[in-house]
């Protein structure tokens, strides 16, 4: 949820210079679209974020990652809103033969060097998109949240501009609900989260690429299945962080306006758009530094509260160019490093043969998208949804076999990567089977109706590193 604020409490002159400062960094980035493009970057750039969660020997939630954290003593490894989470920060990658192996090591190492730090205090870490094992205790925040000022105010803030305490409730095959007066429902989700650096010439074709894409990948990467001990959606972390969030109060909600975590207002003419969206919420952190405007302190602060699915972020870089990047968020981690990496080049494919096509997508009407992004969530990678090239109601798993591999192969094939068919194979083995995470919980789950054997079995070929679509029940 971001990195340490200044202050532990804010005054309404806080508020007042914030938004301005805000409003002037906003109008420099309006400057430079002005430019025609002249000071951004045309470049591709791959990076990712990833957050695990922390068990003890019982596969309960293990509240020490200050004591990993102060072990491993790097800024690569950071906090989490709770203390029984961490996320490790990889690093960047620009697309060329060797990047899938690159992206292997980077990934298997700093996941090591976490993993030995854990073992020192007899934890482990895994990978799942909600901790099965989490029950409503584990959110008592003098317990369980991590020790950093912004994630008290973030509760907070938001208790605020609700005027009432957060009401969680979705239903899958079960009903899920949770209420608090915080935000630590949010410590449910853990996510894999991957930053692509895109051409300023077609970022907004790589946006819409990007919605599509996003849809399949919520399905066939959902491994977030079991909330509380209940059967919930197929990839839960969608209606948890939108809800769990959710700063806006009765009146706000009745008016149908966007939640903080959405999944966008529809299709663009330019990324300022998304920018100049970010009026219409609250500000969470009036956290005022003196700064120059070019560092964009304020802006990025503000955007950073604002948890689209798939998040625009501006940057500048060594080089003096500005790029822009999309950070992707509605993949969960794990289920294995294997199946992530497949998921990164699965998302990044997908993008990349969508923008090569040259079709028109927003000719599928924003609504339709919305509503197949959210339904699949819900029911899982053996849902109908409408295909991106054609808008045909198809099932997921068939189109991916049938269409949505050729087209991810031909996308990283134009990015210049090598020796991906481990990663082509595991897609169509795993679409072929249906089985992703979520569905082999559920299955567990079905037959056993035990937690502890669930997260037992899960966590033995996590350590084998077998793709999920092999795992048995």
């Amino acid at each position: 949820m971001g990195s340490e604020i200044h202050k532990e409490a804010f005054t309404q002159q806080d508020y007042r210079a914030f938004e301005d400062a805000w409003l002037s960094e906003l109008a420099f980035v309006r400057q430079l679209f002005e430019q025609d493009g002249k000071l951004f970057s045309e470049s591709k750039r791959l990076g990712y974020e990833l957050e695990a969660c922390i068990l003890d020997a019982n596969n309960q939630p293990a509240p020490i990652n200050h004591k990993i954290l102060s072990e491993l003593d790097t800024s690569l490894f950071t906090h989490e809103l709770a203390n029984y989470d961490l996320e490790i920060n990889g690093s960047v990658f620009t697309f060329g033969p060797s990047t899938p192996s690159d992206l292997k090591k980077n990934i298997t190492r700093l996941f090591q060097e976490a993993e030995n730090a854990a073992q020192k205090f007899n934890t482990l870490l895994g990978l799942f998109g909600v901790f099965p094992t989490l029950m409503p205790e584990h959110f008592d925040p003098a317990h369980y949240q991590s020790d950093m000022k912004r994630y008290t105010l973030a509760s907070k803030r938001i208790h605020e501009l609700r005027h009432e305490s957060i009401h969680m409730l979705f239903h899958g095959e079960d009903e899920v609900k949770l209420d608090r007066d915080d935000v630590m429902s949010e410590a449910l989700s853990t996510s894999l989260q991957i930053h692509f650096q895109v051409p300023f010439s077609r970022a907004t074709d790589y946006y819409h690429a990007a919605l599509f894409a996003s849809v399949i990948m919520v399905g066939f990467g959902a491994n977030a299945s079991l909330v509380l001990g209940k059967r919930a959606w197929h990839e839960s972390r969608i209606p948890i962080f939108e809800q769990s969030t959710d700063a806006r109060d009765k009146r706000r909600r009745k008016k149908g306006e966007e939640k903080r975590v959405h999944f966008a207002h529809g299709y663009i003419d330019s990324w300022l758009e998304l920018f100049e969206q970010n009026r219409a919420f609250k500000i969470l952190f009036p956290d005022v530094v003196d700064a120059p405007v070019e560092e964009l302190y304020h802006f990025n602060l503000h955007n950073g509260t604002i948890w689209r699915w798939i998040r625009p972020i501006i940057s500048q870089g060594k080089e003096g160019k500005w790029g822009l990047r999309m950070e992707l968020r509605v993949l969960p981690s794990g289920p294995t490093l294997i199946d992530m990496q497949t998921n990164i080049w699965f998302y990044i494919g997908l993008i990349e043969g969508l923008v090569n096509s040259g079709k028109d997508l927003t000719k599928i009407p924003f609504e339709v998208l919305k509503d197949d992004f959210y339904q699949i969530a819900k029911c899982g990678m053996q849902h109908r949804f409408h295909e991106p090239l054609e808008g045909k109601s198809m099932i997921l798993n068939e189109w991916i076999v049938h269409s949505g591999l050729n087209l991810a192969r031909e996308g990283l094939e134009s990015l210049g990567v090598k020796h991906i068919e481990t990663y082509l194979d595991i897609i169509q083995a795993r679409a072929a089977s249906g089985q992703n995470g979520a569905l082999w919980q559920l299955k567990h789950f079905e037959k056993y109706n035990n937690i502890n054997k669930l997260v037992e079995d899960y966590m033995r070929n996590f350590k084998n590193d077998t793709p999920v679509h092999l795992w048995s029940v």
